[in-house]
């Protein structure tokens, strides 16, 4: 509906106002905050540390000069149905059941869980598989995980 000022000109009221772009943003912001709310909650499970920045000092006891290196990849040829295929320290294991008992082996070494694990995962691999490896090493208790990049 316009109006007609006493100049002359016509001036257009609006009467209502586009609500979509608003409450697009509200639904973005309900689904950002519940994301972070969730990984919040899985940081709090995790025990990690992140490496220390600067180069280390021989002289401290705490260097240790042993890692435990875990790879997940993807196995190949099974491009329809992705099966994870882990590694430790190069050796292949046979499914997720076998990479447990072969890091409760490690765990079982006096001082081994104060060594660096050094989780290495391909670009390809399913976040779930991380996960699980994540699950057995809190499981078994190792206290330095850190993501190769």
């Amino acid at each position: 509906m316009g109006l007609i000022s006493s100049d002359g000109k016509k001036r257009v009221t609006l009467t209502e106002m586009n609500m979509t772009p608003m409450i697009d943003c509200v639904f973005l912001l309900l689904l950002f905050f519940m994301v972070g709310m969730k990984f919040k909650e899985l940081d709090r499970k995790l025990d990690m540390d992140l490496p220390k920045t600067g180069k280390p000092n021989p002289s401290d006891p705490n260097i240790l000069n042993t890692e435990l290196w875990v790879r997940i990849m993807v196995k190949r040829g099974t491009e329809a149905n992705p099966q994870p295929q882990y590694y430790v320290d190069q050796k292949a294991m046979r499914d997720k059941e076998h990479l447990r008992a072969t890091l409760r082996q490690h765990a079982a070494i006096p001082g081994a869980r104060k060594d660096p694990v050094i989780l290495d995962v391909s670009d390809n691999a399913h976040h779930g598989w991380l996960m699980i490896a994540l699950d057995y090493l809190h499981e078994m208790k190792f206290q330095s995980i850190n993501f190769r990049q």
